[in-house]
């Protein structure tokens, strides 16, 4: 089993973190810091996955928020005003997906909470973020062939319906190692 290191906001105590024990680096929700830092993840010899929310997209680089915003002040502004000003543009989105060993992944079209929903409904709301996320990243020219669940949450439809209908067979979520985790080793 690969080692696999989950990154969400970007702080600067992360870039002197030794990465060199994991295989895969990803980051979660497309937000700015991670625009901001990902030259620095380049001396990262693995692949480095960028899991972006299709809806959840900066559509301005003049509106955006450059400040560092953790991500769930980031979730709770575009759900509660759609402001969506500290996560990437699409240009910002290409522009790391033309470096080697960056990939950009799906991580539905709103970024939806289905734990705790009914099976139907999860199915449901899979097939309709799954159909508009492929939508979206064809618009912008970007092929996806990688995927991670919302909040880690494995939500059978999700699974199905992009391995069979859309190719998309690189499925991520839980199992991964929060970043979060490793900061205790700066101070050891």
């Amino acid at each position: 089993m690969p080692k696999i290191l989950e990154i969400h906001e970007v702080h600067d105590w992360m870039l002197e973190l030794d990465l060199s024990e994991f295989d895969i680096l990803t980051f979660d929700d497309g937000l700015y810091s991670q625009y901001k830092h990902f030259k620095h993840f380049l001396k990262f010899d693995g692949p480095k996955y960028f899991f972006i929310s299709t809806d959840i997209v900066c559509t301005d680089e003049k509106l955006q928020n450059k400040e560092l915003i953790s991500c769930r002040d980031a979730h709770k502004n575009y759900r509660v005003g759609d402001d969506k000003s500290a996560y990437m543009t699409w240009d910002q989105i290409k522009e790391i997906s033309e470096y080697t060993n960056c990939f950009i992944g799906g991580h539905s079209h709103t970024h939806p909470k289905l734990e705790g929903t009914r099976l139907v409904d999860q199915m449901h709301t899979a097939m309709f973020e799954t159909k508009i996320m492929i939508k979206n990243f064809k618009q912008n020219d970007i092929i996806i062939n990688s995927f991670c669940y919302p909040y880690n949450y494995p939500a059978p439809g999700y699974k199905l319906l992009l391995n069979k209908k859309y190719n998309v067979n690189e499925i991520f979520g839980d199992g991964r190692t929060s970043i979060e985790e490793l900061k205790g080793q700066l101070w050891k």
